[in-house]
């Protein structure tokens, strides 16, 4: 109890201090929470660094040029970035098609639109193809394409018609070997032109080529392979090349930006599009990256880490808000005074604000631990309270018990004492001659024999007693008649309640089936009837019925003895246990028989019940399972 006490005053200090605690906690979880952002942001960001200098490694180790086809790789893409170009000593290596000078992509070239011979050749290509003359309609086609007087009068998008019309003729030929070499040599010319015209053209023309020859049924799968990476990587770099050519003063501008920052990172936003530079020391000698960012992945990636920081802090008001002051994350309190602000620099400028908490706010959070933990400490007063009660009761229940066992043992020793000094005075006579008379031989035997089947019973319900502290082990279990077991006590019986002057009233319905222990079953009759006879003075009455009723065997004895009160009633089948009333002192007992009796009901999964009054007398009434 002393320890409680102390523990109990301890608390109750803190508890009174809680406000204040409340207080500095909340500065202490604002700081660390800050902390935790920051590093969140700086971590994240420095993770999609690595990444686009990882792929740009890998970048580095493609194929020189497109053509090689059968050696290209996929690409490794970075959460967050759209494009990643590789510079080496200020020269554009990666991609290797981007440097090329672009033609206005307006769809005209710098030739004349129209030629009468060119218009002729595409009728006769035309009608050539309408009649399935295909092999007529490919030569018109390569005379087209190959007659520099001719071709040089197509416009770019009608030469990649005349293109596609080729590859599409090979195609339906079922030519499917020199399709996919027409196609790889107009790429080829493609890359050796020293200018590029007409990009949307350009792309229709490869992405129609390389998905149909994706789709042939004879094409290897190493071939497969190869033209899946060509298509991919050549989409890449005609998108490259769009980006450069849009933005190619931005590009030189940050190439030659010379103020970067420690960690070799420099961001520039303009024109709609963000740019990542990054050269050494995260980069070795004069390489440089130029990446540009995808916003709204790259927004989402860092929000997402942040978003997994806030989750442990809900308890905090805070806000991100980004460059046009719209909020990310988090939410601006009404009329809540900043605590603390920090910018973080990045492509784009974020600032991250902390506000005071209410003190409504912290007052009820205080109050609402105090509440908790005035509950957890008079939880705690009750449990040690109730603890020290059923502690004492326990005490008080053992002394008890201790008391009654060392009461049965004087009551056991006297009650076999008894019987055992009057055989030994009786045997003793008779055999020293002193009773000569033949009538007090008899007499004396008798006793001998009556003293010796009491000594007998007593050591029986000892034996039961200890035979029941086994369980159900050690029965022997049968299917019996209970009316023949209980016919059989009575009459075993029925002299010693005769001699007292007792009237019997008996009943034993035949078929009276139950499955149990006979001698457990025998020892409970013998029980509940011996004690009628005990507690009955003459002249008196005991019933005993054993009938059949539904579902259940019954077995009842019923005296007009000295009852028992209600109070004594629900212990009376305890251990050793004895009713103190004078008349239960002076009939002899062990306080085994009705301990015997409960631990036989509960075994055969029987129910036992008592009506009794004081003077009036008792009844027993024991419902056992019956068996058919």
């Amino acid at each position: 109890m002393l320890p409680t006490a102390i523990l109990s005053v301890l608390s109750f200090r803190n508890i009174q201090s809680e406000t204040f605690l409340a207080q500095k906690t909340f500065t202490e979880n604002r700081e660390n929470f800050q902390k935790e952002l920051e590093d969140a942001f700086t971590k994240e960001q420095e993770k999609i660094f690595q990444e686009t200098r990882a792929s740009s490694l890998f970048l580095y180790e493609l194929p020189k040029s497109l053509l090689e086809f059968g050696n290209a790789a996929a690409y490794k893409d970075v959460r967050g970035i759209k494009s990643i170009f590789l510079y080496n000593e200020g020269n554009l290596v990666y991609p290797d098609i981007a440097s090329r000078r672009f033609y206005n992509t307006d769809g005209t070239a710098n030739f004349p639109s129209k030629n009468a011979n060119v218009q002729n050749m595409l009728g006769l290509v035309r009608l050539a193809y309408q009649n399935k003359d295909y092999n007529e309609a490919l030569k018109y086609l390569k005379i087209l394409e190959q007659a520099p007087r001719l071709s040089g009068f197509l416009q770019t998008d009608l030469t990649r018609s005349v293109n596609l019309l080729h590859f599409e003729i090979l195609v339906k030929q079922k030519r499917h070997q020199e399709a996919e070499e027409y196609c790889l040599s107009i790429l080829s010319q493609f890359l050796q032109s020293e200018s590029i015209e007409d990009i949307p053209s350009t792309k229709f023309f490869f992405e129609s080529a390389f998905t149909q020859i994706l789709s042939f049924d004879d094409l290897a799968r190493d071939k497969r392979e190869a033209f899946w990476n060509l298509r991919n990587n050549f989409n890449r770099q005609l998108y490259h090349m769009e980006t450069l050519s849009k933005h190619k003063e931005l590009f030189q501008d940050l190439l030659e930006d010379e103020h970067l920052a420690k960690n070799g990172i420099l961001f520039r936003t303009n024109e709609g599009i963000s740019l990542l530079r990054m050269s050494s020391p995260q980069l070795s000698g004069k390489q440089v990256v130029i990446a540009e960012i995808a916003p709204d992945a790259f927004r989402a990636r860092i929000l997402e880490r942040l978003k997994g920081v806030a989750q442990g802090w809900k308890n905090i008001p805070f806000s991100i808000i980004d460059e046009k002051d719209s909020i990310l994350l988090g939410s601006i309190p009404d009329s809540s005074e900043i605590l603390a602000q920090s910018h973080i620099t990045s492509a784009y400028s974020w600032e991250i604000s902390f506000y005071e908490k209410d003190m409504k706010e912290i007052r009820q959070e205080s109050r609402q631990k105090m509440y908790l933990m005035y509950g957890l400490l008079f939880f705690s007063l009750i449990t040690v309270i109730l603890g020290s009660i059923f502690m004492l009761r326990f005490v008080i229940q053992e002394h008890k018990l201790l008391a009654m066992k060392a009461n049965f043992l004087s009551s056991v020793s006297h009650e076999l004492k008894t019987p055992l000094t009057s055989i030994k005075m009786f045997a003793e006579m008779m055999a020293r001659g002193r009773v000569a008379k033949v009538e007090k031989v008899q007499e004396y035997s008798g006793l001998i024999g009556k003293e010796a089947n009491r000594l007998e019973n007593l050591i029986g319900a000892i034996l039961n007693y200890t035979r029941m502290e086994h369980g159900t082990g050690a029965f022997k279990w049968e299917k019996l008649d209970f009316s023949v077991c209980a016919k059989k006590v009575f009459e075993a019986v029925e002299d010693i309640g005769v001699e007292k002057g007792l009237e019997f009233s008996t009943r034993f319905e035949p078929n009276a089936f139950v499955m149990g222990d006979y001698t457990a079953l025998y020892s409970l009759a013998q029980n509940l009837i011996e004690n009628a006879i005990k507690y009955t003075n003459a002249p008196g009455n005991i019933t005993i019925n054993v009938h059949n009723e539904e579902d259940h065997t019954v077995f009842s004895v019923a005296d007009t003895g000295i009852g028992i009160a209600s109070s004594e009633q629900k212990n009376i089948f305890n251990d050793f246990y004895r009713v103190g009333d004078e008349m239960t002192r002076s009939t002899k007992g062990s306080g085994l028989g009705l301990a015997i009796v409960k631990r036989v009901v509960e075994t055969h999964k029987a129910t036992i019940s008592l009506s009794s009054k004081p003077g009036k007398g008792s009844t027993f009434i024991v419902r056992f399972r019956k068996v058919d």
